[in-house]
C-alpha cells in the first residue's frame, strides 16, 4: 500500500512538471496564453517521452544524447548542494547546541548577525566570497581556494560555503527554538531534579525528540537553498544541471533537468515519511469539522467602532520600536520615491563627459562615486536617481505580491481544512509537498521570460498586461504553500478545548471563524506576511541577474550597436541584471547601491516581524527577553538604586522600647 502511495505520488510530481515545461508554448509566435500551442505542445512532448531516440540536447549547435550529456553537470550540483546543505545544517546544530550554554548578552549578538546574515542576498554573498578570496591573495599572495571555474577545473569549496549560509541561519533558528521549547517540558525538569546535566539531558533526550520536527521545517529550507543554486552556478561559472537549460530552452529539456531535481529530493523526504515515520493521522485525527450550520456574522459596532478598534490595533503594534523603526524605513522609501517622481525634471540626471573649471576632461561614463553621487551606468544615467525613481515599484509590487499570496491562500485554506475529505487533503499536500523539491526560481523563468522578454518585432502585450501576468504567476507559485500552511494552522487551533467548547454550545461557523480562528492567525499572518514580502525580493533578484524585469525587459536587436536589455521602470532588479558583472571589472558602484538597498527593505521587514512576534508573546504571557543599550548605558544608575534599597544594619536606626510608649535608640554595640 505505501510502495503504490509512494509511486503514485512520483508520477503526479512528474505530470505536474511537465505541464510547467510546456508552459512557453502559450505564448509562442507573439501569442498570449494560446491554449491550442500549448495542448499541442503538450501532445509533442508525451510523443518525445515515449521514443528515447529522441531525447537530446542542442550543444553549440550540434545534437547530442540528452541524458550523456547532462549526467556529469547534474552530478557537479548535487555535490555542490548536498555539501552545502549537511555543511549548513552540521554548523546550525552545533551552533544551537551551544547556544543553549551562552550567557543572556552573547545570545543577542549571535542573534542579531544571523539576523543580519540572514538579510544578505545570495547574490551579494557570493560577490563578497569571491571579492574576500582575491583581496586575500593580493595581500599575502596565498590564493585560499578556486573562486571561479576555469575551463576543465571545478571549484567545490566556496560554492559549498555560499549555498550552506542560508540554510545555515534558518536551520539554527528553527533549531534553537525547538530545543528551547522541549526544554520547558516537565521530563526535562524531572531529569534536572534527578541531577542529570544539561548536556546530557541536550544530547540525549531532547535531539531524539526534536528530530522529526526539524526534518519537515528542512522542506522549507530546501525549497530556498534550490532557488539559490541557479544564482551560485552563474556567479561562480559552474557547468551546472540548472544552467543546461538556458542554452537550450526546450521543453524536453526543461522537463528532464526538473525531473534530475525533483527525484532525489522525493525519494530522501517522501520516502522517510511512508517508510520510517509512522503515520498517526488515521488515529489521532481530531474532529475538526465545523458545525453544520454556516450562522450569520453579527455587527453590533458602529462604522466608527470599528475604525477605532483598528487604529487601536495598529497603535499597539507601533508602541513597539523594532516594528515602528521597519515601518518607517519602507513607508519613507516609498513615499519619497513617489513624490520625487512626481516632481524631478528630468527623472533621470544623464552625465555624458564632465569637465574641470579649465573645461579639462575628467570623466567619462560611467562615472565614478567620486564626480557623481552613487555613480552612473554606462549610458550616463544617475544610479541614486534610478534607485530613487524605481524604489515605489519594487517595494510596492513586492507588498501587493505578498499580500495576494496572503489573502488569497488564507481564503482557499477556510474551504480546504474544513470542506475536503481527510483522504484529499492528505492527496493534495502531498502535491504541494512536491513543490518544495522544484527550484522556484527555474519555474519563475519559464513562466515569465516567454512575456517579458520582449520579442524582435515589439511587444504584442500592454504593460499593463504584462504586470498583471507577472503578478499572478508570483502568486499562484506560492498560493499551495501558503493554503497547507494555514490549514494546518486551522487544524491545531480547532484541537483546543475551548473551540470544542464553543461547537458544542452550537457556535456557528462564522463565529467559530470569526472569534475563535481569525484572532488567533491575525499575528501569524502578519509574519507570513513579513515572510512572503521578503522571499519576492528575492525572487526579483534572481530574475534580474537573468534580465528578466518587472513591466517587461526592453530588448535592442541591432546587429551593431544594439544597447543591452533595459528596463522601463527603473525597478531595482534591473539595475542589478545591467550591471550584473560590474564587480569583476571594478565598477563596484553600478551594482553595490542596489543591493544594499535590497538588504535596507529586507532587514526592515524583518523588525516589523520581529515586533509582531514580541507583540504576540506579550498577549499570550510570554516574557520577552530584551538588550537595551539604554539600560547598559544608565547601569550605574541602577546599581545604585539598588544599593539604596540594601538591608545592611548600618543604614537602620534600631529602637529599644523603655517603658509604655516610650522609645530610644539602641546601643549597635
Amino acid at each position: 500500500m505505501k510502495s503504490g502511495k509512494f509511486i503514485a505520488y512520483y508520477l503526479l510530481g512528474l505530470v505536474g512538471i511537465l505541464l510547467i515545461s510546456t508552459s512557453p508554448a502559450l505564448f509562442r509566435q507573439g501569442a498570449f496564453m494560446n491554449v491550442g500551442n500549448y495542448i499541442q505542445e503538450l501532445r509533442g512532448l508525451f510523443s518525445i517521452l515515449l521514443e528515447p531516440s529522441e531525447w537530446n540536447y542542442i550543444y553549440k549547435g550540434d545534437t547530442v544524447p540528452l541524458i550523456e550529456h547532462l549526467w556529469e553537470p547534474y552530478q557537479y550540483s548535487m555535490t555542490i548542494f548536498f555539501g552545502g546543505i549537511l555543511l549548513g545544517f552540521l554548523i546550525a546544530f552545533l551552533g544551537a547546541f551551544g547556544t543553549l550554554f551562552l550567557p543572556k548578552w552573547a545570545k543577542v549578538i549571535v542573534h542579531r548577525g544571523l539576523g543580519v546574515l540572514e538579510a544578505i542576498p545570495d547574490l551579494l554573498l557570493a560577490f563578497s566570497l569571491q571579492l574576500f578570496i582575491v583581496w586575500f591573495y593580493r595581500q599575502t599572495e596565498i590564493l585560499l581556494m578556486p573562486f571561479t571555474t576555469l575551463g576543465q577545473e571545478k571549484v567545490y569549496a566556496l560554492p559549498i560555503v555560499a549555498i550552506a549560509v542560508l540554510p545555515m541561519v534558518m536551520m539554527y533558528k528553527i533549531i534553537l527554538m525547538l530545543m528551547e521549547e522541549e526544554m520547558t517540558k516537565p521530563y526535562v525538569q524531572m531529569a534536572k531534579g534527578k541531577g542529570l546535566e544539561k548536556a546530557f539531558i541536550l544530547s540525549v533526550h531532547v535531539v531524539r525528540n526534536i528530530i522529526k520536527s526539524a526534518f519537515y521545517h528542512s522542506k522549507i529550507i530546501i525549497w530556498g537553498a534550490l532557488s539559490s543554486l541557479l544564482i551560485i552556478e552563474y556567479i561562480f561559472n559552474m557547468n551546472g544541471i540548472t544552467t543546461a537549460f538556458m542554452d537550450d530552452f526546450r521543453p524536453m529539456v526543461s522537463s528532464v533537468i526538473l525531473f534530475l531535481v525533483f527525484t532525489p529530493f522525493y525519494i530522501l523526504y517522501q520516502g522517510t515519511e511512508l517508510f520510517l515515520f509512522k503515520d498517526h493521522k488515521a488515529v489521532e485525527e481530531a474532529n475538526i469539522q465545523m458545525n453544520s450550520f454556516i450562522g450569520s456574522l453579527s455587527v453590533k459596532r458602529s462604522g466608527g467602532e470599528w475604525l477605532k478598534s483598528a487604529v487601536r490595533e495598529f497603535g499597539v503594534h507601533f508602541r513597539n520600536i523594532k516594528f515602528l523603526t521597519g515601518f518607517i524605513i519602507i513607508a519613507g522609501t516609498v513615499i519619497v520615491s513617489v513624490v520625487y517622481s512626481m516632481t524631478a525634471d528630468p527623472l533621470i540626471d544623464q552625465y555624458f563627459q564632465i569637465y574641470d573649471e579649465n573645461d579639462r576632461l575628467v570623466s567619462a561614463s560611467p562615472h565614478t562615486p567620486e564626480f557623481v553621487f552613487l555613480g552612473t551606468d554606462a549610458l550616463g544615467y544617475s544610479v541614486f536617481d534610478q534607485l530613487l525613481a524605481g524604489a515605489k515599484y519594487t517595494i510596492l509590487f513586492a507588498l501587493i505580491i505578498a499580500f495576494l499570496r496572503l489573502t488569497v491562500g488564507f481564503a482557499l485554506a477556510i474551504p480546504y481544512t474544513f470542506f475536503l475529505p481527510g483522504k484529499v487533503q492528505r492527496v493534495f499536500e502531498k502535491l504541494v509537498d512536491g513543490m518544495h523539491f522544484l527550484p522556484l526560481t527555474i519555474i519563475a523563468y519559464l513562466l515569465l521570460r516567454p512575456v517579458l522578454w520582449m520579442p524582435q518585432g515589439g511587444f504584442t502585450t500592454t504593460e499593463t498586461e504584462r504586470i498583471l501576468y507577472q503578478g499572478i504567476i508570483l502568486t499562484i507559485l506560492a498560493v499551495p504553500l501558503v493554503v497547507t500552511l494555514f490549514g494546518n494552522e486551522m487544524k491545531l487551533i480547532m484541537k483546543e478545548e475551548y473551540v470544542t467548547s464553543t461547537k458544542v454550545l452550537g457556535g456557528s461557523s462564522v463565529h467559530l471563524l470569526w472569534k475563535h480562528l481569525l484572532p488567533h492567525l491575525s499575528p501569524r499572518m502578519g509574519i507570513v506576511f513579513g515572510q512572503q514580502f521578503i522571499q519576492t525580493l528575492l525572487i526579483f533578484i534572481h530574475l534580474g541577474v537573468f534580465e528578466i524585469y518587472f513591466g517587461g525587459t526592453k530588448v535592442s536587436y541591432d546587429p551593431l550597436m544594439g544597447d543591452p536589455p533595459l528596463s522601463t521602470t527603473y525597478e531595482w532588479s534591473g539595475l542589478i541584471g545591467a550591471a550584473k558583472n560590474s564587480l569583476m571589472t571594478g565598477r563596484w558602484w553600478l551594482i553595490i547601491p542596489a543591493l544594499l538597498s535590497f538588504v535596507i527593505i529586507i532587514v526592515s521587514m524583518q523588525l516589523i516581524i520581529q515586533g509582531i512576534k514580541e507583540i504576540q508573546q506579550k498577549r499570550v504571557g510570554v516574557v520577552v527577553e530584551k538588550s537595551n543599550g539604554l539600560k547598559r548605558l544608565f547601569s550605574r544608575r541602577t546599581e545604585n538604586k539598588a544599593s539604596a534599597r540594601d538591608t545592611h544594619e548600618d543604614r537602620f536606626v534600631f529602637l529599644q522600647k523603655v517603658s509604655g510608649d516610650s522609645y530610644r535608640e539602641r546601643d549597635k554595640r
